[in-house]
């Protein structure tokens, strides 16, 4: 009798206990399942995160280069125009004085004519070089009355611009040529880029140009382009930021400020080595919160636009990450009952 009741009694216990560690294994997997769904959606959605912020640094990337890719093109279309209507004149004058007049009066009066030939900015003028490295019409001035031989003058870099540009004519009849100088009349001493455009002028193995410095332009766009960064608007704590190569600041946390060094110095090191991927890279690190002392972790997606030397950024702070990852988790759950 005892023993019917021991065995019964065990058997209960056993049975139960196997229930109970039954119920204890199913909610320890559950558990494990939980926690290997949410790191799994947080890897997830920490990637999809990264791709919105790297999406959005390649965005203002790719409107930068279009918008400087646009104002060259514009200044190229304007000096081909405005040479090819100094060609046309300079033929002119070439066709209706060839019986009549000598080589050295047509000569004059097309150095003359292309001289009083104004553009509206007053920066830019027309210069006309033999293809043997005479100055024709040189600085504004007329220069047929002595042989003024330019053919060894250098730009800014040492290059001998008046070969180039007599290769150019001779080669290729017309084209495009990039070099820097000092403005004329400027007490600026610093070198800018100017670009030139040259066609050969048959009768006299001349070449005809002009020219446009591309600075004052460029500021321009620039300006622009930074006061656009200043009135985008990003959900939580994300925003864009601009530096410069040299230390600069000009956005930072999404507002435009005055020109000024970097306030973390470090953080623009790691800036400065991460944009030497030329695609662009992300890098991690802590930094404050907009508006506030709080110190978060962040990851940032960075790309360098080298013609202006700029670094562009753009990323998240990963405890708004997990802050949203609950939220939705929550909302799930509330659907799911």
């Amino acid at each position: 009798m005892k023993l019917s009741k021991f065995i019964t009694k065990f058997i209960f216990i056993t049975a139960f206990s196997s229930i109970i560690a039954a119920f204890l294994i199913s909610i320890f997997f559950q558990y494990q399942n939980f926690k290997n769904d949410l790191n799994h959606y947080r890897k997830e959605f920490t990637e999809q995160k990264k791709e919105e912020v790297k999406n959005e640094v390649l965005m203002i990337y790719g409107l930068i280069k279009y918008k400087e890719e646009l104002l060259k093109k514009t200044v190229e279309d304007r000096l081909i125009d405005r040479v090819n209507q100094a060609y046309a004149l300079a033929m002119d004058i070439y066709e209706t004085n060839k019986q009549t007049k000598t080589k050295d009066e047509i000569k004059y009066l097309i150095a003359q004519s292309l001289n009083n030939f104004k553009f509206k900015d007053h920066n830019n003028y027309f210069f006309i070089n033999s293809n043997k490295g005479q100055a024709i019409l040189f600085d504004n001035k007329i220069t047929l009355d002595k042989y003024v031989d330019i053919w060894d003058l250098k730009d800014s870099n040492n290059k001998p611009i008046i070969q180039i540009q007599a290769k150019i004519a001779k080669e290729q009849k017309e084209g495009f040529v990039t070099n820097k100088f000092i403005k004329p009349n400027s007490n600026d001493k610093n070198s800018y880029s100017k670009i030139s455009y040259i066609k050969l002028f048959e009768p006299f193995d001349w070449h005809i140009g002009t020219g446009e410095y591309i600075d004052e332009l460029t500021k321009n766009n620039q300006e622009e382009i930074i006061n656009w960064l200043d009135t985008l608007k990003y959900e939580n704590s994300s925003y864009s930021f601009l530096n410069t190569i040299d230390e600069q600041t000009l956005i930072f946390e999404g507002k435009r400020v005055e020109p000024k060094p970097h306030p973390y110095p470090e953080t623009f090191k790691r800036q400065v080595e991460t944009a030497k991927n030329p695609n662009g890279d992300f890098y991690k690190y802590e930094f404050k919160k907009p508006n506030s002392d709080e110190i978060s972790e962040k990851i940032s997606f960075i790309k360098k636009f080298d013609d202006y030397g700029w670094l562009i950024g753009c990323g998240v702070y990963l405890d708004e990450i997990e802050k949203e990852l609950q939220r939705k988790n929550e909302i799930a759950k509330f659907l799911k009952d």
